[in-house]
Formats: C-alpha cells, sequence, structure tokens
C-alpha cells in the first residue's frame, strides 16, 4: 500500500494532483489507514497513471471519467474504449510531430545565435524558416 506522497514520487505528479484526481472519482476504491490517511494499492495506482497519461494526451476530466465508467460497465464496452485509444494515439502522434518542428526551429537558432557568439559569421537561412511555416499551412489545412 503506498501514502499520497508514495504516490506522487512515483508517478512524478504532486500531492495535490494525486488528492485532485481522488476528489474527482479517477481513482476507485480509495481507502484510509488508522490516522485516516488514504493509501492506495498497485491497481489504484495504476488508475492514476493511466488517468493522467490521458489527461496529457488532452482529454479532459470528464472524458476520462467517461473512459472510467465505460471500464467499470465491462466487455460491452470495449469498441468505444478501443476507439478512445485509437484517438488518443492519433493525437500524441501529432503532438510529437509538432514538438519535433519546435525543437527544429530551437536548434536552428542555438546553432545561429553560437556561430554569431562565437564571431563566425552565419548567414540566416530564411528559406529553411519559410519551409517550416508553409509545412504547418498545409498540415493546418490552410
Amino acid at each position: 500500500m503506498y501514502t499520497v506522497k508514495q504516490v506522487a514520487d512515483i508517478l512524478g505528479v504532486s500531492v495535490h494532483t494525486v488528492r485532485f484526481y481522488d476528489d474527482k472519482g479517477l481513482i476507485s476504491g480509495t481507502k484510509r489507514n488508522s490516522a485516516n490517511q488514504r493509501i492506495f494499492d498497485e491497481m489504484q495506482l495504476e488508475w492514476l497513471f493511466v488517468s493522467i497519461t490521458l489527461r496529457n494526451t488532452g482529454l479532459s476530466l470528464a472524458e476520462i471519467r467517461h473512459y472510467i465508467d465505460l471500464y467499470q460497465q465491462g466487455n460491452a464496452t470495449l469498441k468505444e474504449r478501443y476507439q478512445i485509444m485509437l484517438e488518443q494515439r492519433k493525437q500524441t502522434l501529432k503532438d510529437m510531430e509538432d514538438l519535433k518542428q519546435r525543437l527544429a526551429v530551437l536548434d536552428r537558432k542555438i546553432e545561429h545565435y553560437g556561430k554569431l557568439l562565437s564571431g563566425e559569421d552565419d548567414t540566416w537561412d530564411h528559406e529553411y524558416m519559410q519551409n517550416l511555416i508553409c509545412k504547418g499551412k498545409k498540415k493546418n489545412g490552410n
């Protein structure tokens, strides 16, 4: 069994986050010890981990609650839960591509400033940035 602090440390979140998710009903079956402190077992730790992961992929707390409700309804909801996971995977892949583009811009700016700081000549490559902008426009349907 784990305390709120232990769960927070394991998952790399604040104790406030653990309590918040529990208060919102996203961790079912939370128990309390003799000092009335929340304690969590492995399954509750897993549910919290999944809930935080889903939140980080963009699901709202209400959507996470819906997912948990579906799980509790059993195998009749497998298809809907599967679709939720597919959609969140798709969103995560898009987010990863966005992050790669941001990193490319940062790397180019760092390279540019590094050359200038070391006294080297560096001709800024506007074409490179314009190509990144065009990729973004196309991706967003503009």
